[in-house]
């Protein structure tokens, strides 16, 4: 027997930075013009969730924003660019992540001074 009733699930994360909203990259070029920023203007995640029941479509949400403060040496041209090959050579979906980076990526954790926020 199937349940009349079902609970959805939708969720999105975006990045701003520097009175901007930052999506997946479309491209490499892309991705150097979103990081070459964070060194000079911490990035933040705004992370939404939304639960949804069905049919009384009663609805929970949640946002979450975390400011990422990186070295500001991520802002000099031979270091964004060098994050983004090793990026690429350890095979992360660079094009696949809201403003270019994963903050649990090892190589850009080394970047990264303090995240405020959850």
């Amino acid at each position: 027997q199937h349940s009349s009733e079902y609970i959805i699930l939708t969720a999105d994360q975006v990045v701003t930075c520097n009175n901007n909203i930052l999506e997946k990259p479309k491209s490499i070029e892309e991705s150097h013009e979103f990081i070459c920023q964070y060194g000079t203007h911490p990035p933040k995640t705004v992370g939404s969730v939304v639960l949804t029941h069905l049919p009384s479509r009663k609805s929970v949400c949640g946002v979450d924003v975390s400011t990422i403060y990186f070295n500001k040496r991520l802002g000099e041209e031979s270091e964004y660019r060098q994050l983004v090959e090793r990026l690429l050579g350890d095979g992360a979906p660079i094009l696949s992540c809201a403003g270019g980076l994963m903050v649990e990526h090892p190589f850009v954790e080394e970047y990264i001074e303090r995240i405020d926020g959850s």
